[in-house]
């Protein structure tokens, strides 16, 4: 059975992650994250654990992408009773094709939905 109050919860926590994106507002991008969180990550380095390092991956991002997009697309949420995840394809920039694959993994801490993972990554041409 779904739960549509933490669906709900946790859809307004990505788009408020994603307007923090688009404001430049590093404080905002952080603010639903554990201290643990691990993140990978299309540039490297590849993988990164820790709030600190989150934090020191995003300050260069926030200076370039600016306002000019940064679109959460389809987003599909799968919600448990203490964990979650979703998916979505991510438009960075206001004319570009959705580039971006996102994997988000959420606990449930003291009543609040944080984000645990995130996982962006990009498709690659094999041929």
């Amino acid at each position: 059975m779904a739960d549509n109050a933490s669906e709900n919860q946790i859809r307004t926590v990505v788009e408020n992650w994603a307007q923090a994106v688009r404001a430049g507002d590093i404080d905002g991008v952080l603010a639903h994250h554990t201290d643990d969180v691990v993140m990978f990550d299309v540039p490297p380095p590849l993988q990164l654990k820790g709030i600190a390092e989150y934090r020191k991956a995003w300050e260069p991002f926030l200076s370039f992408v600016g306002k000019d997009g940064f679109d959460v697309i389809d987003l599909v949420i799968t919600a448990g009773r203490d964990v979650a995840f979703c998916h979505s394809l991510l438009r960075i920039g206001k004319e570009a094709e959705p580039v971006v694959r996102l994997t988000l993994g959420f606990r449930k801490v003291g009543g609040e939905w944080l984000i645990t993972h995130e996982h962006h990554s990009a498709p690659i041409d094999v041929t």
